[in-house]
C-alpha cells in the first residue's frame, strides 16, 4: 500500500515532530510505503534528508498555491497512491479531489472544516476532537478517533547526566522541564509567575524556539527570575534535558492534543499539566498526572510543591503515566489503528 503524507509547515515545532516520527515508523510496517510531501526549505524537508523516506518538497506557499495544487495531483498519480493523508489546514486545502487515492484529513486540532472539502475521511486525535467535526456537519461515519504516539527514548546515561547537571549549575536544584513552542497559548508565562513562588532552588528549563521568546525574557527580569529560567532554544531531541530535570511541566492554555503531555511518561517524569483540552482528554487528575487550573499561578505552585512533600505520589504518577503511554500511546497501538482505517477506506 503506497501512502502519502502531507504537510506544508515551515518550522519545527510538536505537530512537525509528530509528523516526522509518524512517517519514519509507519514506514517500517511490512506492506506499507511512505511517500512525504513537504514545504521546500522546511525543517520537515531536512529531516526527512537523513530518512529511507521518498520525499517531494513543494512550495506550498499559501492556501491558493495553484503550482502545489497540481504538484500534489500529479505525484499522487505518478505514484499510484492508494492513501493520501493531509496534515493541517494548508495540506488539506491544497489537495485536489481527483487526487489518485482515497484522501484523509488528520485533525490534531478544532480546525474549520471548510479546508478539508476534498477530503474522504476525516481522523481526529482525541474524542473531543472528533465531537468538534461531528457538531460541524461531517458524516461520523467517515470519522476515526486515533491519538497520538510517541517513541520511548533512548536509555539515560547517569554520568552523562550528572556531568550536564553539573555544567548548568543545576546539581543542587530542583529542576522543571517545558518542551514547548514560545507562543502565549502555551502558558509559559504562568508557569514563570509560579517560578516566582517557588523557593529558590526551583529551576526551569524551556525548551523550544518561538515569537514569545523576548517578552518571556522581559518577564523573568520583571519578575527577578531570570538566574533561574534557561532557554535552551530548539531541540530536536529533548531526552538530554528531560533527563536531567525532575518535574514535567505543561502550562499550556491551549492543547488539543498534546503529544508533549505523552514525553513525561516516555521519560518517566512526574507530569504537572493545566487542565486544557487535550490535558482533559487523555490524562487523569491525582494517577497520572497532577492538573492545575491553567491561569492560576498560585495552583501551579501548589502542585509542585505537593510533589516535594508527597514521595509516594511523584512515584506513582511515574508509574501509572508510563503504564498508560505502553498500553495506549506507542507507535505499534497507533498505526496499527491507522492502518486499519486505511484497509477500510481503500475498500471503498
Amino acid at each position: 500500500m503506497k501512502v502519502i503524507q502531507i504537510c506544508g509547515a515551515q518550522h519545527a515545532g510538536g505537530a512537525e515532530a509528530h509528523f516526522l516520527r509518524f512517517c519514519i515508523e509507519l514506514n517500517l510496517f511490512e506492506g506499507i510505503e511512505v511517500i512525504a510531501l513537504v514545504r521546500k526549505g522546511s525543517w520537515l524537508e531536512e529531516q526527512l534528508c537523513h530518512s529511507n523516506i521518498k520525499t517531494y518538497a513543494l512550495g506550498f506557499r499559501s492556501s491558493f498555491d495553484l503550482i502545489t495544487r497540481y504538484q500534489i495531483k500529479k505525484i499522487s498519480h505518478l505514484e499510484k497512491a492508494d492513501i493520501i493523508q493531509c496534515w493541517m489546514n494548508r495540506a488539506a486545502s491544497l489537495t485536489p479531489k481527483s487526487s489518485h487515492g482515497v484522501k484523509i484529513g488528520r485533525l490534531g486540532g478544532y480546525y474549520a472544516l471548510k479546508n478539508y472539502k476534498s477530503m474522504d475521511w476525516l481522523v481526529g486525535a482525541t474524542e473531543d476532537i472528533c465531537q468538534h467535526i461531528r457538531e460541524a456537519g461531517w458524516n461520523p461515519e467517515r470519522l476515526s478517533c486515533i491519538p497520538n504516539f510517541v517513541n520511548l527514548p533512548a536509555a539515560n546515561d547517569p554520568i552523562v547526566s550528572e556531568r550536564l547537571r553539573d555544567e548548568m549549575g543545576l546539581a543542587d536544584k530542583t529542576v522543571i522541564i517545558t518542551p514547548a513552542r514560545l507562543h502565549g497559548v502555551k502558558g509559559l508565562d504562568t508557569a514563570i509567575e509560579a517560578l516566582k513562588l517557588l523557593p529558590e532552588h526551583y529551576v526551569y528549563l524551556i525548551v523550544g524556539t518561538g515569537p514569545e521568546e523576548a517578552s518571556l525574557k522581559q518577564l523573568t527580569e520583571t519578575l527577578g527570575v531570570q538566574q533561574r529560567v534557561i532557554f535552551t532554544g530548539w531541540q530536536n531531541n529533548i531526552s538530554t534535558f528531560c533527563y536531567i530535570s525532575d518535574i514535567f511541566l505543561v502550562p499550556s492554555r491551549h492543547e488539543p492534543f498534546g503529544s508533549v503531555l505523552l514525553e513525561a511518561w516516555s521519560h518517566q517524569l512526574p507530569l504537572i499539566t493545566s487542565d486544557s483540552q487535550g490535558a482533559l482528554a487523555i490524562t487523569e487528575h491525582n494517577r497520572t498526572c497532577l492538573m492545575y487550573e491553567k491561569h492560576s499561578a498560585t495552583a501551579l505552585k501548589n502542585a509542585v510543591m505537593s510533589l516535594a512533600t508527597d514521595e509516594n505520589l511523584k512515584q506513582a504518577l511515574i508509574t501509572q503515566g508510563y503504564q498508560e503511554l505502553l498500553s495506549r500511546y506507542t507507535a505499534e497501538p497507533v498505526l496499527n489503528q491507522y492502518i486499519a482505517t486505511y484497509t477500510q477506506v481503500a475498500r471503498g
